[in-house]
Parts: structure tokens; C-alpha cells; sequence
């Protein structure tokens, strides 16, 4: 099967179990959420099809944005799974996940190939960009979450139960779905920098000192965060605040930096 046919796959069986399981939230049905299950592990296994096709195929692998936010996609879809085989309440937290990883899949099937060929890369710089971008994607994912987590808590506090907020999923499930995908972000963004250490030759010359120092700033941010949630459970608006200036932070190392080089300064990383 081609790579275009499993994304397209992939995401129908992905917005088929998040239509499974909203009837399985409205209904109190333990049987559709199985079936929504059932529909998102097979749309995973298409989904890590196409990345294994895409990456260990014939071709060369191409780490672009939309292919490497794939992978973000299918890394979170593993979390869900493995979270509802744990305990099978936590699924619920697909009502958000699942279009957002058809969303991804429809946006690498619709954008054209990028041009970050892996051959013309160093395995230390490809392990460098690969982690950075997975870092972003997840993180950035995460603050999707948070902003769920900021519209739900919203309104439970205020007692203002409307369709919308009943139909989404509870806030203690979303919540942990939220700390697993920055726990494996988090992953990411450290072995992005010790690699940026290690296979970046100077990082003054390559004019990288202010996205260093941004992304060490979100890496101690989504780091203090961890370790509040594991030492005395922090969640609720705290946990979005940090998220949101962890991700801010990252958008800002990542793109502001781009920015003020390129189109200001007129330079580049690699120069």
C-alpha cells in the first residue's frame, strides 16, 4: 500500500473513533467505546505504517515539519492507547486527540514534500533536528491540551455545565494526557539539547545563543512543571499557565529566532 493511501487511512479510522467514541460519551455505552477503540488501533497501525514506509522505505527520508509532526501524532496515539489499556476511563481524552492526529495526517498527505533530506545530514546533526522537532510538535500538541484543560476547568468552576463542556472529556482524564505527552516532549527537548551540545561545532559563530538559552528556558519551565505534578500534584490552571510559557518560550527559540536571523539580520545557522 502507498504511503498517501495509509495517511488517508489512517486519519478515517481516526475521525470514525472519535465519532464512535462522542456516542459512546453521550450514550454511557461501554460497546462503542470498544468498537472507537478498535477503530483507533487499526488507524495506528496504518499510521506506523506510513512512518515506517516514509522513514526505512526506498526513498530518501525527509524530515519536514509535516512529517516529523506525523511522528508527534503517532507517538501521541500510542500514549492514548497504552493510557486506555491501563485504565480504560482515560480513553476518553480521545475526543481531543483523535482529530487533532487525523488533522496532522490530512495536513502531511495535502502539503508537498519538504526539502530536509536526512542523507545530507550528519547522524549527530540528524539526531539534533529530529529530536528539536519532535520536541516542538509534542510540546505544541500539549498546549492544544492545556487549552482544553483551561476551557474545561473555565467553566466547571463556575458551574456552567453547557452541551459543549459535557461532551468533552473529563478534566482529570484530559489532564493526564496532557502530563504524558509533555513527559515524552520533555524526552525529546533534552536529548535535543545535550545533542545540540555535543554535534553543534560553535554555537557563537552559528549565532544559536539566544535559541539555546530560549529553549533551556522551556526545557526548566516543562522540568519544574514535571516535577511539581510528580512532587505534589500540580494541575488545574497552574499546569496550563506553565505549558503555555513553555510553549511560548519554544515558539519563540524556534520561529522568533528564524525570524530575527533571516528576514532582520539576514543570516542563517548554518553561516
Amino acid at each position: 500500500m502507498s504511503h498517501d493511501f495509509l495517511l488517508i487511512l489512517a486519519a478515517a479510522c481516526y475521525l470514525t473513533a472519535a465519532l464512535l467514541l462522542c456516542v459512546s460519551i453521550r450514550k454511557q455505552s461501554p460497546d462503542w467505546g470498544k468498537v472507537s477503540l478498535a477503530f483507533t488501533v487499526a488507524g495506528t497501525l496504518a499510521h506506523a505504517t506510513a512512518q515506517y514506509s516514509h522513514w526505512f522505505g526506498y526513498g530518501v527520508a525527509d524530515a519536514s515539519l509535516s512529517h516529523l509532526l506525523s511522528l508527534c501524532a503517532l507517538v501521541v496515539m500510542l500514549l492514548l492507547i497504552t493510557s486506555a489499556i491501563t485504565r480504560p476511563a482515560l480513553y476518553a481524552a480521545g475526543l481531543v486527540a483523535l482529530p487533532i492526529a487525523a488533522g496532522v495526517l490530512l495536513l502531511e498527505w495535502v502539503l508537498p514534500e519538504g526539502n530536509l533530506p536526512l542523507k545530507e545530514a550528519s547522524p549527530g546533526i540528524a539526531i539534533h533536528l529530529v529530536s528539536s522537532v519532535l520536541a516542538f510538535g509534542l510540546l505544541s500538541i500539549a498546549g492544544v491540551y492545556a487549552f482544553f484543560v483551561f476551557f474545561i476547568d473555565h467553566f466547571l468552576k463556575r458551574h456552567h455545565l453547557t452541551s459543549l463542556v459535557r461532551s468533552l472529556p473529563p478534566l482529570e482524564v484530559l489532564e493526564d494526557l496532557l502530563f504524558k505527552t509533555i513527559a515524552a516532549g520533555f524526552s525529546f527537548l533534552t536529548i535535543s539539547l545535550l545533542s545540540g551540545i555535543m554535534f553543534i561545532n560553535d554555537i557563537f559563530a552559528q549565532h544559536l545563543v539566544h535559541k539555546t538559552i530560549l529553549s533551556i528556558m522551556a526545557w526548566l519551565v516543562f522540568g519544574i512543571m514535571l516535577w511539581g505534578r510528580w512532587r505534589y500534584g500540580w494541575r488545574g490552571s497552574l499546569a496550563v499557565r506553565l505549558t503555555l510559557a513553555g510553549v511560548v518560550l519554544l515558539i519563540l527559540s524556534y520561529f522568533g529566532s528564524k525570524l530575527v536571523l533571516e528576514m532582520i539580520l539576514g543570516r542563517s545557522w548554518q553561516s
